[in-house]
C-alpha cells in the first residue's frame, strides 16, 4: 500500500490512519486569516512532540469563518487543523 504522508520537524502527517500508539486528539487554528498551513503545522508538530508523539494521522484542514466571535474583527476566516496523535515504532520516511 501506497502511504502519502508529509513531514513537518520531524512529526509525520498523514490524512489516512497508521498504525501506532494513540495519545491524543487536536486541533490548531490559524492566528489570523493569512496564516499559512505550514505555520500551522509547526505548531501541530510542536504539541505533538510535547506529548510524546511522532505523528498525526486522520489530519484535516480546512477554512473556516468565525463570524459573530468578534463583530471588531475584519479578518473572518481562519485555517483549521485536526488531527490525533500518535507514537509510531517505525514511521515512514521520505526517499
Amino acid at each position: 500500500m501506497d502511504i502519502r504522508f508529509t513531514t513537518q520537524d520531524g512529526v509525520v502527517f498523514c490524512e489516512s490512519a497508521l498504525e501506532g500508539e494513540k495519545i491524543q486528539e487536536i486541533k490548531e487554528i490559524g492566528a489570523t486569516q493569512n496564516t499559512t498551513l505550514l505555520d500551522v503545522k509547526k505548531r501541530m508538530a510542536a504539541k505533538a512532540k510535547s506529548i510524546g508523539g511522532n505523528a498525526i494521522i486522520n489530519f484535516t484542514y480546512s477554512q473556516k469563518a468565525d463570524r459573530m466571535k468578534n463583530i471588531f474583527k475584519f479578518d473572518s476566516e481562519r485555517l483549521t487543523c485536526t488531527g490525533t496523535v500518535i507514537r509510531m515504532e517505525n514511521p515512514p520516511t521520505q526517499e
